[in-house]
Order: structure tokens, then C-alpha cells, then sequence
């Protein structure tokens, strides 16, 4: 296995990594510049859009628009206008939060997790479902920084992890056709290791890869809860992981520099892992 630093964004939270397979780009966010960004494997370009409030989230659409979840809602833009159009607001009632991570179902449902923009240790986050017609679901509250949101190849699994030191977990939820979530469950309890439960993807073999910020490390977990593989990363806070690139056999990662004193802070990772993943959903809009 292989860690090369393909991009030395100097992010201060660089965050959701999505890959593009029609335009052949990674798009991420970095939070709190407010900046959406679209990296080039092929160049070794990134090109960068100015959202002018935090960002926490990047999703596709069968269109050209993408799903970014902004402060004030959620709202679809298309980059080649720099339009922006509101879609939901599933906390007009809470403009102390935002959106912090995401993951698209395999049927196009997007699940957006919310948190505090100050966090003081009172779990004020929530977790929603937002469906193509822009209608906001509430599927869970309680939660201080949400995270891992992944999906299940079969579309019968949500993960979900919070990464607030005194919880610092992992949980499974059975995924029903309708997007409703239950039986909720312990997936993976990171009291052991170095790191926190950050963001994460799924394989093509539903193996769930997580980023251990603050531990410098990036694990898979097997569908039985056990940890198969891990690896160093020259960061510290390595902050959620995707798979892209022609054959989905590259694992982009972004990372924060705030608080990093690694060379590479804040840098864009690709990993060898010998996995393959899977195409990214998209929400089919109209």
C-alpha cells in the first residue's frame, strides 16, 4: 500500500470528498473558508468556488448541479453559472448549525448530519434525510459531530459516527426501502485507538473505511465489526476518505490543518489500498 500527497491545499478543515466519474474530478469542500474545490487527477489542478458562508458538504445529481449544504439550507449549484438554487431548509429553526458530514443512498437520498458551528458539549446536532423533491426529514437527534455517514452496497445499511471525544462511536442502522432508519446498533467503539471516528466510505465489498483524525491512521472495518487493515498517514488529522478515479481503485483523503503540525497539514492524500469502491450515487431531481 502506497500514501502519496497529490495536493497541498493547506485546508483548514478540507472535508467530503465526492468523486465525479462524468467529470473525471474530486470535488471537496474546505468548512470554514467557505470554498468548494474540483480536483483534476489527471492535471493536478484544483479549481476553487467561492460559496461566501461554511460548506460542509458535497453531493451529485443526475444533472449538472451539485448538492452543497451550506449554512442556510441546502442548495444546488451549478458550476458552470456559479447559480445557486435553495432546495431545503431543514434548520431555518437552528442558525446556530450546519451541515456538517453527508452520503448519498444508493436510490438517491441524500443524509445529512448537523452540528453546532461552536460546539460547547451539548449535542445540539441532528441527522436528516433529504429527498429529491427537497423535503427535510428528521431521523435522529442528539448528537454532537456527526459523522462516517456511509451506505451499504445493497442499500439496506447506514452507518453513521460521532466524533466528539467522550462518544467518539460507530453505529449501524437497518435502512428500509423508504429511507427510514432503526435497530440502531454498535458498529465500532474507537475507545482503542489513537484516533477518532471522522468521515468514511464503503468498498465494493462493504467494507467501511474510516479516517482517525487526530491518530494519523485510515482503518477498514469488515461488515462484522472487525478492523482488517490499517494505515499510517503522514497527517494527523486525516478527516474522510472516497474512492475515485477511472477504476475506483484510488482512496482520496482530505485532511485539517488546523491543529496539525504535520509537513503536509491540510493536504489531499490518494492511498493504494488494493480496493476497489463503488460509482457515487446521484439524486435524481424533477
Amino acid at each position: 500500500m502506497s500514501v502519496e500527497v497529490v495536493l497541498r491545499a493547506g485546508a483548514a478543515v478540507g472535508e467530503s470528498p465526492v468523486w465525479c466519474e462524468r467529470r473525471g474530478v474530486l470535488w471537496w469542500v474546505d468548512i470554514p473558508a467557505g470554498t468548494l474545490h474540483a480536483f483534476d487527477p489527471l492535471s493536478r489542478t484544483n479549481r476553487s468556488f467561492d460559496m461566501g458562508q461554511p460548506v460542509g458538504c458535497v453531493g451529485l445529481t443526475t444533472g449538472d448541479a451539485l448538492l452543497v449544504g451550506l449554512v442556510d439550507g441546502i442548495f444546488l449549484f451549478d458550476p458552470a453559472s456559479g447559480a445557486r438554487t435553495l432546495l431545503s431548509r431543514p434548520e431555518a429553526h437552528l442558525p446556530c448549525n450546519r451541515p456538517n458530514d453527508a452520503a448519498m443512498a444508493r436510490d438517491g437520498r441524500w443524509f445529512v448530519g448537523t452540528m453546532a458551528q461552536k460546539p460547547d458539549g451539548t449535542p445540539r446536532g441532528n441527522l436528516y434525510r433529504i429527498d429529491p423533491d427537497g423535503s427535510a426529514h428528521h431521523l435522529l437527534d442528539g448528537l454532537h459531530v456527526p459523522n462516517g455517514l456511509a451506505v451499504s452496497p445493497d442499500n439496506r445499511t447506514l452507518y453513521l459516527s460521532d466524533s466528539w471525544a467522550s462518544v467518539r462511536r460507530i453505529w449501524a442502522f437497518d435502512l428500509d426501502q423508504g429511507g427510514g432508519i432503526s435497530n440502531r446498533r454498535l458498529f465500532f467503539d474507537t475507545i482503542s485507538r489513537p484516533g477518532r471516528p471522522d468521515g468514511a466510505c464503503i468498498d465494493a465489498d462493504g467494507g467501511y473505511w474510516s479516517a482517525g483524525i487526530d491518530g494519523g491512521e485510515l482503518l477498514r472495518i469488515a461488515r462484522d465489526g472487525v478492523v482488517d487493515t490499517v494505515i499510517g498517514l503522514p497527517l494527523k488529522k486525516p478527516t474522510k476518505p472516497c474512492f475515485g478515479g477511472p477504476d475506483l481503485s484510488t482512496l482520496y483523503l482530505t485532511s485539517l490543518g488546523n491543529g496539525d503540525d504535520s509537513d503536509c497539514a491540510g493536504a489531499l492524500l490518494a492511498v493504494s489500498t488494493g480496493r476497489r469502491g463503488l460509482p457515487e450515487p446521484r439524486m435524481r431531481l424533477g
